[in-house]
C-alpha cells in the first residue's frame, strides 16, 4: 500500500502526567544526572538507527529551571530531528496538539515508538518497525526482545507489551501509543511481535524507580556488544560462571517474586481496589 508515512519517536524527560509534581524532577542535580544518560545512552541509540526517525518529540516540565534549557538546545542543535515540547502537564490534548504542529499534512499513517529518556534501542529496530506497517494496517508493533542493564551486569528479557512499543494508525483522528501504559495496550488492538534479538536496552540505575532488575543473566559474550552504547560497553563486568549460577537461580527467583507482586498490586490499583 503506498502511503504517506510519517514516524514519530515520544519521549518524556521530566514532564509530569498528573497534577502532583515531583520536585525531584526540576531539581538541576537530578536534570543533570538524567541528561548524561540522555547524551550517552538514549541519542547515540538513535543516531546510529539504520532509518532514522522522521520526529523526536521530548516533553519538558515547563517549570524546567532556565539553566537547564541550554542543555535542552544542545540536544536540539546535535540531534536534528529532535524538537522539545514544555508543557504543564503531558495528557493527550497536550501531545497530540504538539504532534500535530509537526506532522505533514499530507500524511496518512502516523508511527509513533515510545522511548524512555535513559533507555537504548538496537540500530535496526526503527527500520524493522517501518517494515512491519509497510501495508498501513492499524497496529501495535512490539520488539520482544531485550535486555536490562544494572551495575555492569546484563539480563535478557522478554516483553510481549514493551515500553518499546510502536503504534501503526491512521493519520486522521491519531491517538499514538500513548493511548494508555504500555502493558495494558492489547485492550486497544492487535499486538504484532517483532523477532529482533536484543531490540532494547533498559537501563536501571538509582534515579530510576519504575523500572526494576529481571530476567535472565547473560554473559557480556553472549550479546552483539557493538549494538550497545560505547557508555554502557564501558560498565560491562565479566561474569564467571558460579555467579551466572547462582543469580539465575536464586537471584531469578527473587526478581520473579518482586515482579508478581508488582504486577498483582497494579492489577488491584487498576480495579479501585
Amino acid at each position: 500500500m503506498d502511503v504517506s508515512t510519517y514516524h514519530v519517536l515520544l519521549t518524556r524527560f521530566n514532564v509530569k502526567r498528573g497534577p502532583i509534581a515531583d520536585p525531584k524532577a526540576i531539581s538541576f542535580e537530578w536534570l543533570q544526572a538524567r541528561a548524561n544518560l540522555f547524551s550517552d545512552v538514549t541519542v547515540p541509540s538513535v543516531l546510529n538507527q539504520t532509518r532514522l526517525p522522521d520526529l523526536w518529540l521530548v516533553f519538558f516540565d515547563e517549570a524546567t529551571p532556565i539553566e537547564f534549557r541550554a542543555v535542552i538546545k544542545r540536544f536540539a542543535r546535535s540531534v536534528p530531528m529532535l524538537r522539545a515540547v514544555f508543557c504543564d502537564v503531558c495528557v493527550p490534548a497536550v501531545y497530540i496538539e504538539a504532534l500535530s504542529g509537526f506532522m505533514p499534512k499530507e500524511t496518512e499513517q502516523l508511527i509513533t515508538t515510545r522511548l524512555d529518556s535513559d533507555d537504548a534501542i538496537e540500530p535496526r529496530l526503527l527500520e524493522r518497525v517501518r517494515a512491519a506497517a509497510a501495508d498501513g494496517r492499524r497496529r501495535f508493533i512490539n520488539p520482544m526482545q531485550g535486555l536490562i542493564v544494572h551495575d555492569g551486569r546484563l539480563y535478557r528479557k522478554r516483553d510481549f507489551s514493551s515500553p518499546f512499543i510502536s503504534f501503526s494508525e491512521s493519520a486522521v483522528g491519531f491517538v499514538t501509543v500513548w493511548v494508555d501504559q504500555h502493558q495494558r495496550l492489547s485492550r486497544h488492538g492487535y499486538i504484532q511481535q517483532i523477532d529482533l534479538p536484543n531490540a532494547w536496552l533498559q537501563v536501571v540505575h538509582g534515579g530510576n524507580i519504575a523500572n526494576q532488575v529481571r530476567g535472565i543473566r547473560v554473559r557480556e559474550t553472549a550479546v552483539n556488544v557493538q549494538h550497545l552504547p560505547m557508555a554502557v560497553r564501558r560498565q560491562l563486568k565479566p561474569t564467571s560462571v558460579l555467579e551466572l549460577l547462582l543469580d539465575n537461580s536464586l537471584g531469578l527467583c527473587a526478581r520473579y517474586s518482586r515482579s508478581f507482586y508488582r504486577r498483582v498490586r497494579r492489577e488491584l490499583s487498576d480495579r479501585g481496589m
